[in-house]
């Protein structure tokens, strides 16, 4: 939109005005939000009408390398926060995913951690009491969308993965009630979830972090069977989630991230507490965030070739 000597103003990929700050000494990411993407009805009015399935442009007979070059406006390294992605044409993909050697998932729509992300936390909130049948209108929308996508793109790949992205939770417990999460997502999960399970499908995962065991009891009866990161810190100890839940599901992450700043005895502690879940079945161990700066190089070695010594690697 615009731009000086110390700041880009520019609108991004979730529709926020935001402001970036042009200095080599600010933390990558550092940015302060002007105006939200979507905040009331008017201007879901005027989105909505581009949710339509019937959009040729959405599907693999347009999806070649004669589209321009996509830019988007997000976080990176470097002297632009912009994003070049170069389209491949849909045949060489499905080509290169027939004998692939690596996991391949298929993106479902997030039923409300996009939602809270786009409109601003605070709005997001104000429209569960204001306007909660907008808030219905769009996660309808987009899993009606998906719904047609979803089965298009299954006549022609088989994906290891259906996931979801939500991030839900605080440290302290989930942004939203349990019952009203389960009223707004249950069924249009399900649609999505037995759509997958239907075409062959194995696996469904959620990506939440935070307090989440209020919100496991909807993903379960969603059809979720791996749920990740699981952050220790926020209450998440994989240990207890095992005894509390059995195989209901699988899980990936819940080591303590922060063991690795406070050296070796820690990072052994830490992985002698998560050793039982290891020795069952359906946990694959992994920080449970981002690893964080501060982080010695020797200490995360150090975590890797005790890791591998727990997984009986060699």
């Amino acid at each position: 939109m615009y731009e000086d000597e110390t700041k880009k103003v520019i609108r991004d990929c979730c529709g926020h005005v935001v402001e970036w700050p042009i200095s080599s000494g600010m933390a990558q990411g550092a940015h302060r939000s002007i105006e939200y993407g979507l905040t009331n009805r008017d201007q879901w009015n005027l989105l909505k009408d581009h949710f339509r399935s019937d959009e040729a442009l959405r599907f693999p007979s347009h999806w070649d390398d004669s589209r321009p070059p996509l830019y988007l406006y997000w976080p990176t390294r470097g002297p632009t926060p912009y994003q070049h992605i170069n389209w491949i044409p849909w045949e060489e993909q499905v080509k290169r995913w027939k004998n692939r050697s690596f996991r391949l998932e298929l993106e479902g729509p997030s039923m409300i951690g996009m939602l809270k992300e786009v409109m601003g936390f605070e709005n997001f909130c104000y429209l569960l009491y204001d306007d909660p049948d907008m808030l219905e209108e769009i996660i309808e929308a987009r899993t009606a969308l998906a719904e047609v996508v979803i089965e298009k793109m299954l006549e022609e790949v088989e994906f290891d993965v259906l996931h979801f992205w939500e991030d839900l939770a605080f440290n302290n417990g989930p942004m939203i009630a349990p019952e009203v999460f389960e009223r707004l997502t249950l069924s249009r999960y399900k649609r999505l979830t037995d759509l997958y399970y239907s075409r062959g499908g194995k696996i469904v995962s959620v990506d939440s972090d935070g307090d989440i065991w209020k919100l496991i009891p909807v993903w379960l009866k969603a059809g979720v069977n791996h749920i990740w990161p699981m952050e220790y810190k926020a209450g998440m100890d994989v240990v207890k989630v095992r005894k509390e839940y059995g195989d209901a599901f699988s899980m990936r992450g819940g080591i303590n991230k922060y063991a690795l700043m406070e050296g070796k005895e820690a990072i052994d502690r830490e992985l002698d507490r998560i050793a039982p879940v290891v020795q069952g079945r359906g946990y694959i161990p992994m920080l449970d965030h981002h690893i964080p700066e501060g982080i010695r190089f020797e200490n995360f070695c150090y975590y890797i070739e005790q890791k591998k010594k727990l997984l009986g690697c060699p």
